[in-house]
């Protein structure tokens, strides 16, 4: 039999840096032959693990997402396969949340729409005249922010937030969290924000939690922005309402059929957006890969480590030897 081995399906950000000499390791998506001698993989959307692609792999004991989002691997079908799953969800969380609070205050004071605007006036000799029209923006304290999805990044988001000046309402799955005031039910909080921060991640109730029905529920003057999953959004609906002027705008970090994105949204001038770059800092992602390999070398020695279905682990437990 094949020696067993471990998978990295796309290459990370300082692999080249971190001692993985532990395991033996290959790099890129896995020939259809070896699949059955990994052991231990890191995962990416570039191979997503479906239930089919899991019973492929009779030997994987453990896998890492690259991040904290996971939607990518059957976790259920994981866990009746007795595959520990795995993510790094302390490596993204300062990254993640401090995009999102840029891109609150892009929203809030038009940095886009008036950078875009200003480029616009090309005569050097001439006064520009967005200096006499420029849009009148808000004061953060002035301003309610509500977090839908208060988690790790969502509650460090908050911290960020209420230090600029902002109010902070959030809303998540279970209900209010102890020591945290300002919890709203969903519908309260779209009707009470000016800002609505998504930080949720995609899961069958999470799937188009932005409809229709829920942005009719948002002030006019309310914006939305995304940082959790793209498909939480369903975008037809959201450019519908910005173009018609039911909402002011959007910063969108994800979208609904990323890498594709709806080829109306780059025609309003009030959305601002991003490549999916919430955890593309240097530090960020040395720590997500560090954090992967260290999530893989634990499971195959029989510790679950960020674990999303350590019941797996217990249902089936083993080791590398």
């Amino acid at each position: 039999m094949a020696k067993p081995y471990c998978q990295l399906v796309s290459q990370v950000f300082g692999w080249s840096t971190v001692d993985a000499s532990q395991e033996d390791w290959l790099v890129g998506v896995p020939d259809r032959d070896r699949l059955p001698v990994i052991v231990g993989m890191i995962a990416s959307p570039a191979f997503p693990l479906t239930a089919e692609r899991l019973r492929a792999l009779p030997a994987l004991v453990v896998v890492s997402a690259y991040g904290v989002g996971y939607d990518y691997i059957d976790v259920q079908a994981a866990s009746e396969l007795g595959i520990l799953v795995t993510h790094t969800p302390a490596a993204v969380t300062a990254a993640t949340a401090e995009l999102g609070l840029a891109m609150v205050l892009g929203l809030l004071r038009h940095l886009i729409s008036h950078d875009r605007a200003m480029r616009q006036h090309r005569q050097a000799d001439e006064p520009h005249p967005l200096f006499h029209r420029a849009q009148m923006a808000h004061d953060a304290n002035s301003q309610t922010v509500g977090l839908v999805g208060y988690g790790r990044i969502g509650q460090y988001l908050a911290g960020l937030l209420k230090a600029v000046g902002f109010r902070v309402i959030y809303t998540r799955t279970h209900g209010p969290l102890a020591g945290h005031p300002g919890y709203r039910d969903l519908n309260t909080l779209l009707s009470e924000s000016d800002i609505v921060v998504l930080v949720v991640p995609l899961t069958e109730t999470t799937h188009h939690l932005v409809d229709c029905e829920a942005l009719a529920r948002m002030k006019s003057t309310a914006q939305i922005v995304n940082i959790g999953r793209g498909s939480v959004i369903d975008e037809d609906a959201l450019v519908e309402a910005i173009a018609s002027g039911q909402i002011a705008g959007a910063a969108l970090d994800v979208f609904e059929f990323e890498p594709r994105v709806h080829a109306r949204l780059a025609d309003l001038n009030s959305v601002i957006l991003s490549p999916h770059v919430g955890t593309l800092t240097e530090e960020t992602r040395l720590r997500m890969t560090r954090d992967a390999l260290a999530n893989v070398r634990q499971g195959l020695r029989g510790a679950a480590e960020n674990a999303l279905n350590v019941e797996a682990w217990s249902r089936r437990p083993r080791t590398l030897t």
